[in-house]
């Protein structure tokens, strides 16, 4: 799912006071799918699953079943770019995470999309990239073939770029280089017809503390301040997602079938004394009246339901550690203590300043209704001002040593540190700590260059300042709740378990001050309201969690079922087969092994047009032969 910056939740100005209902289809009228046999089954009609399907799709002669416990919706909320400042709690799960002792024992909202299109119908818009060094890092880790220069064809093959107006570069020195875009693909990456103009003084500072300005991210380049196109229909001004890109347009085929309002609750398999398990299909439980059904896959079950359900999937199909299944009173199919382990996300503190002398308009406006409902006026009539915007198109990812000249410390203590001691009890096995320190060694190497970035900070001017740390240490879990193995997986992020990340968000907020303080805000004469207090390293951590600012999560979840060697504690292959059974693949965020120094969108997108291309360099079409081509088969064999 794409980032929900957490502290611009509290921004919902440009909302409407009434919301339209929204659009679902009644579950009445969803396909008959019970029992019966397709070639692939996708579980999860989100962002990968969608992106999956309609490639699988392409050839007619195969039939591909996508399930998905959401349902389609289209609406206003899930159309207008302002929109996406706001949580659109109603189109998500009602998750919760376990209390967190690294930061008060706090519990955090888990944000997962619950919605035909997943999380790039309710996230952030933001469509950019890291850089090439987070992307190779995932090859480093033994995973062939997965590198930035084998995803950069995926990264054009999924979208369309637009670029700014001329008059709009012109006012905001927007750049930008189209060449590392795509000219056909189904996503349309553009930018808003609108900017704040206070976005000029923020830019300002950042060239003024001499960060460095690429060009254009997307090169691979993407450390230091910069713009980004967002996920937006550049005609109508309106998101532009999974559900609308990939599946909207190709939903008349007749080899397609989606199918909502369904939750899978196990994979099923044959077992062969021989071969061992293979995955035949899915049981589901229909929304509509509660009925358990089955469905069955000729070729592959394909796991689309993203980092916190799929690993949950494979542990209620007694696919994960061992113990946990037996807590949970699942049989133990196969003992993989790596499926829901490896968990990460871009744990974030979110500073705010009372700002004055705000351009009219900015952020805030929107408390007004008179403004507000000129705004829309503007909007509906020609598709141009604040509701045009997300959260913005510039963004700001900083290296270690640019945010610290402690960095050379923070990089020797990684490598020095005894990593058992900061992990959960999971890496008791032994696989798993190895996959971890080689993670480490990657991490700390990639820590200590000026081409990686290990923090973002959005480039917004009205008060609220996030810093969110893009590649942790601190491994996070997920697992059946022993209680109802059915319910929510209790999900586990362990923030801050390792104190390294503890100590590099400290350097963050120390780095968003000192920026805040420099001539060219003056004219806002910021004054910090949150945390507000704290100079030390505990005071400063202490500070957020009493003023619950610092969260687990940008709704980036990642790497609960990595692709890594097996002897690395990895759960699929390169292949993105899972370990130790036939048929099962998984093509979601819960591959990703390192969580790169991005939001996650247009890199999912990525993965997912390169999953499909490996499922179906697996599963080949048989050309059936010409008479010709059989006659003269047949003469030389008579021969």
């Amino acid at each position: 799912m794409g980032s929900l910056f957490n502290g611009a939740c509290l921004f919902t100005c440009w909302l409407p006071n009434i919301l339209s209902p929204q659009g679902q289809t009644v579950p009445g009228s969803e396909p008959d799918i019970a029992w019966k046999t397709y070639d692939y089954i996708v579980v999860g009609g989100g962002l990968t699953g969608l992106t999956v399907a309609n490639r699988l799709s392409e050839d007619s002669s195969r039939t591909v079943l996508v399930i998905e416990n959401g349902y389609l919706v289209d609406d206003v909320s899930t159309q207008v770019p302002s929109y996406a400042n706001s949580l659109n709690t109603g189109l998500m799960y009602d998750i919760t995470s376990a209390p967190n002792v690294n930061i008060g024992g706090q519990t955090k909202s888990v944000w997962v999309g619950n919605v035909v299109g997943g999380g790039s119908v309710v996230n952030g818009m933001a469509f950019d990239r890291a850089s090439a060094a987070d992307y190779d890092a995932w090859e480093q880790l033994g995973n062939s073939g997965w590198n930035w220069n084998s995803l950069l064809p995926y990264f054009k093959k999924s979208t369309t770029f637009t670029p700014p107006s001329t008059e709009n570069v012109k006012a905001w020195g927007i750049t930008y280089d189209a060449s590392y875009y795509g000219t056909n693909g189904p996503i349309q990456a553009s930018f808003p017809n609108f900017e704040y103009s206070d976005i000029t003084t923020i830019w300002a500072a950042y060239k003024a503390q001499g960060v460095p300005l690429p060009k254009e991210h997307a090169s691979g380049n993407a450390v230091g301040a910069y713009w980004i196109p967002t996920a937006l229909q550049p005609e109508t001004q309106t998101r532009s997602d999974a559900r609308n890109g990939y599946y909207d347009p190709i939903k008349s085929r007749s080899n397609l079938i989606l199918a909502t309002g369904k939750k899978v609750n196990e994979i099923l398999f044959d077992q062969g004394l021989l071969t061992g398990y293979k995955a035949k299909g899915v049981q589901y439980v229909s929304r509509f009246d509660n009925s358990v059904k089955q469905v069955y896959a000729s070729r592959e079950v394909i796991m689309a339901a993203g980092s916190i359900f799929t690993p949950q999937l494979l542990q209620l199909s007694g696919l994960g550690p061992q113990d946990v299944l037996n807590a949970a009173g699942v049989r133990v199919k196969k003992n993989m203590p790596a499926v829901g382990a490896n968990m990460q996300d871009h744990p974030n503190a979110n500073l705010q300043f009372d700002l004055t002398n705000l351009a009219t308009p900015n952020p805030l406006s929107g408390l007004d209704p008179a403004f507000n409902a000129s705004a829309w006026g503007q909007y509906n009539t020609n598709r141009t001002g604040p509701i045009t915007q997300a959260h913005g198109s510039s963004l700001a990812f900083l290296s270690l040593r640019t945010i610290t000249d402690n960095y050379e410390s923070i990089v020797s203590s990684i490598k020095s540190q005894n990593a058992r001691t900061y992990l959960p009890s999971v890496y008791a096995d032994s696989k798993l700590l190895a996959g971890f320190n080689k993670q480490r060694d990657i991490i700390a190497n990639l820590h200590s260059r000026a081409d990686a970035a290990v923090a973002e900070f959005p480039m917004v001017a009205f008060g609220l300042a996030i810093g969110a740390l893009q590649r942790p240490l601190s491994r996070g879990t997920i697992t059946l709740n022993p209680s109802n193995k059915y319910d929510a997986p209790v999900v586990q992020w362990n923030t801050f378990q390792n104190p390294i990340d503890r100590r590099i968000i400290v350097e963050m907020v120390r780095w968003l001050r000192q920026h805040w303080a420099r001539p060219e805000l003056k004219k806002f004469s910021p004054v910090e309201i949150v945390p507000g207090t704290g100079e030390t390293d505990d005071e400063i951590i202490d500070a957020l969690i009493q003023t619950k600012s610092l969260e687990a999560s940008f709704a980036h979840m990642s790497g609960s079922c990595s692709m890594m060697p097996e002897a690395y504690g990895g759960v699929v292959g390169s292949d993105l087969l899972v370990y130790g059974v036939k048929q099962l693949s998984i093509v979601d965020g819960s591959i990703i092994p390192l969580v790169p120094a991005t939001h996650l969108q247009a890199t999912m997108y990525a993965v997912a047009e390169k999953a499909a291309d490996l499922i179906k360099a697996r599963n080949p079409v048989l050309q059936t032969p010409s008479i010709f081509n059989a006659f003269n088969i047949f003469s030389r064999w008579s021969l």
